[in-house]
């Protein structure tokens, strides 16, 4: 337990202190990644999503830059989830400022906007709004720093903080992430996830960064890692003095890919 109380308080203090730093470069060059076209969810979003060819993601760009994603799935629970083809997800860029409004269909009133302030083509700061009409609500920020090898991520929705910290290897993929979760104030868990088996491809979601946490994610690194494992610590527990078991989750990939070695997101269904 004391170890696990060592972790949170240093992982809550560098997610807040780190200073910038250019040792890490991401989604920097921009017009020399791959521009992703189409892409299956069951490919692109979590292990939990189910085979189907009905159901892919449309990207939209200009410029080189990602202006428009077609398509959204929605998990409602852990279990249970759907996908709308034809809601928008649309990207404005303005001077060092990316506006990503996330559009519902017609019979939605409201919908969530995210602006983000750019430091070199990298994230520093983000809000996150819910909009109805004449009414706008903030529902999180997001600070970025970036140290050597490291990327501190620190989260704040309403008493909910995460203090993330992203570690990469001398490939500049990454290794491992910690991210301490606190509630009120109080240390809740802290989830330590490793990434492994890694390809040798390009990495096709290096413009698609700002979409979401997963693709965000899955951006991060040079190449693709195809396995990664969580393992939930918790810093609280009932008054038995038994500490709760650790959880565990696991996932792997197993990607398609065309005759160059690249990854292959969208393919003739069997």
């Amino acid at each position: 337990m004391k170890k696990i109380l060592y972790i949170f308080l240093v992982l809550g203090f560098s997610s807040c202190s780190s200073t910038n730093d250019d040792s890490i470069t991401v989604n920097e060059n921009q017009t020399v990644d791959l521009q992703l076209d189409k892409g299956y969810i069951f490919e692109m979003d979590q292990r939990t999503t189910l085979p189907g060819p009905e159901k892919y993601y449309q990207f939209f760009y200009e410029n080189g830059r990602l202006q428009k994603m077609l398509g959204r799935n929605y998990f409602v629970t852990a279990n249970i989830q759907f996908f709308n083809p034809d809601v928008i997800t649309q990207l404005t860029y303005t001077n060092n400022k990316i506006q990503v409004d996330y559009f519902e269909s017609e019979t939605t009133s409201g919908y969530r906007t995210t602006s983000y302030l750019m430091e070199n083509n990298r994230p520093v700061t983000a809000e996150k709004y819910y909009k109805n009409g004449t009414v706008t609500e903030l529902e999180m920020t997001r600070n970025y720093t970036y140290g050597f090898n490291t990327i501190n991520v620190y989260t704040k929705r309403g008493y909910q903080e995460l203090f993330t910290t992203y570690y990469f290897d001398g490939n500049s993929n990454l290794s491992k992430s910690e991210t301490l979760e606190k509630a009120g104030g109080k240390n809740k868990q802290l989830t330590t996830t490793l990434y492994s088996d890694f390809d040798n491809a390009k990495n096709p979601f290096k413009k698609l960064f700002l979409i979401n946490d997963d693709f965000y994610e899955k951006s991060l690194s040079k190449n693709n890692f195809r396995a990664k494992e969580s393992v939930i610590e918790y810093a609280e527990y009932p008054n038995t003095g038994i500490p709760p078991q650790p959880g565990v989750s696991k996932s792997k990939w197993t990607y398609n890919y065309d005759q160059n070695g690249q990854v292959l997101l969208y393919f003739p269904f069997p």
